[in-house]
């Protein structure tokens, strides 16, 4: 056992008497580290920073008229994007839209339609009708990108049933 912790110590020395063999073994032992903190910080939280994905929106919402007021949700889904930075809102026409995600210049698309409104405020007649936005994404171009687009757009739902319901009641009482 004594021999080989002999040939074991000679051999480190013989290592480390060589500067060229020293730094490539320290190299070696710091470059999956250096790679590892890279690769984790990069990864860290991928949402944080979500103002650069590119999200266009066409508003062709023509707007409606509820007990004598007029509303256009689609203008104040709008104007309340506009103050919303948690992605990078572009207001586009609807072919801008639909022709930059197939090129892949936009990550996705929502389209508010010209009966948007009209088909909110049909809550308060006997067919109402549900209203829809349309919503295409790019899945080619990024594999996270969809999920926060389409995070995205499920805010801007929720942001536009809070605003209807604010509005309607105004309007009623």
């Amino acid at each position: 056992m004594g021999k080989i912790w002999r040939i074991y110590k000679t051999d480190w020395k013989n290592i480390f008497s060589v500067p060229t063999v020293a730094l490539l073994i320290g190299a070696l032992m710091l470059l999956p580290s250096a790679y590892a903190w890279v690769n984790i910080k990069s990864m860290w939280d991928p949402y944080s920073n979500t103002s650069g994905i590119k999200v266009a929106v066409a508003n062709e919402d023509a707007g409606a008229e509820i007990q004598g007021k007029n509303i256009n949700v689609g203008n104040d889904t709008v104007k309340s994007l506009k103050k919303n930075h948690k992605l990078g809102w572009v207001f586009v026409t609807r072919s801008d839209a639909v022709k930059g995600v197939e090129k892949g210049k936009y990550y996705a698309y929502l389209i508010i339609p010209k009966d948007f409104s009209k088909k909110l405020t049909s809550i308060l007649e006997i067919n109402p009708q549900k209203p829809k936005i349309v919503f295409g994404v790019n899945e080619k171009i990024n594999a996270v990108a969809p999920k926060i687009t389409s995070s995205g757009a499920s805010s801007i739902t929720t942001q536009i049933s809070q605003a209807f319901v604010k509005t309607v009641g105004d309007a009623l009482f």
